[in-house]
Formats: structure tokens, sequence, C-alpha cells
């Protein structure tokens, strides 16, 4: 694998992250929140 691709593969995790916070702070109940988690638990890279 090269840097770029390392680099790119980073930026792509990153993204992913940010997403997943940002749906955990803003999901309306409970339930939805922990939907969320158990998503972001079973992503894998």
């Amino acid at each position: 694998m090269s840097i770029a691709d390392r680099l790119r593969q980073r930026r792509m995790i990153n993204r992913e992250n940010r997403a997943i916070d940002r749906a955990l702070r803003t999901a309306p109940t409970e339930s939805m929140r922990n939907e969320i988690a158990i998503f972001a638990q079973r992503k894998t890279f």
C-alpha cells in the first residue's frame, strides 16, 4: 500500500468517525443512539 493510499484511507476513517460522532450527538432518542453505537462497533476498515 502506498503512502497516498494510506493517507486516503486515514482521511476516510476520520470522516466516518466524525459522521458517527455527529449522528450520536443529534440522535433524538436513546434507542437511536444505541443503534448508531452498534453500527459503529461493527464497521470494518
